[in-house]
């Protein structure tokens, strides 16, 4: 199992789930992904999500234990997408090109989601979690990489990924906080990406 698939599987509910259980699940993500992506966390309450998702409140939490696990779990998923995107670019040139390429496409595909986005960022230092979103994030980091230089063995022996993850999550801290626009937070990460991959 892929470590993000690892991570997000730690995020909820661990016991094999049967069909019928499966698929409330992802009905309440699909809901809580329309709430999320129309009016950020404020929206996306596990009532709003029960309601929406045609359930109860007991429901959602029998699957997610807070509204930030949930949220997060959107954040993983989104992630997940985002590496399947990346490994379909094929990024061409040196290491420290291909890597802040990719980069600044994640942050485009943020801006695109940045109800979204906010959500998800809202959840990440959730004592809720405790510890769970920032050690997804890590496992994240390095999948990230290995996506984007089409190198699913490519190891962060020296921290680069974890480095430039970090100012990933910088970035998309900016952006969903309104702080910096798509453009600034896409000069950040690339001029990060080149330096750490130079």
């Amino acid at each position: 199992m892929p470590a993000v698939e690892h991570g997000r599987s730690t995020l909820s509910v661990t016991r094999p789930l049967k069909e019928p259980e499966r698929a409330r699940r992802e009905k309440i993500l699909a809901a809580a992904r329309e709430l999320a992506r129309q009016g950020g966390p404020e929206a996306t309450t596990i009532r709003a999500v029960a309601v929406r998702a045609g359930t109860t409140p007991v429901t959602v939490y029998r699957y997610f234990p807070s509204k930030d696990h949930l949220l997060l779990h959107l954040m993983v998923d989104w992630s997940v997408r985002v590496i399947a995107d990346l490994t379909a670019r094929n990024y061409a040139g040196a290491d420290a090109e291909r890597v802040a390429a990719g980069f600044a496409d994640i942050i485009g595909w943020a801006a695109d989601e940045r109800l979204l986005l906010t959500a998800g960022m809202s959840a990440i230092g959730s004592p809720d979690l405790s510890g769970d979103g920032l050690s997804v994030w890590r496992e994240l980091f390095t999948g990230l990489v290995r996506a984007i230089l089409t190198d699913p063995a490519w190891d962060d022996t020296e921290g680069k990924a974890l480095t430039l993850g970090h100012v990933l999550l910088a970035c998309l801290l900016d952006l969903t906080t309104s702080r910096a626009t798509a453009a600034q937070s896409s000069d950040h990460i690339t001029t990060a990406a080149r330096l750490i991959f130079r």
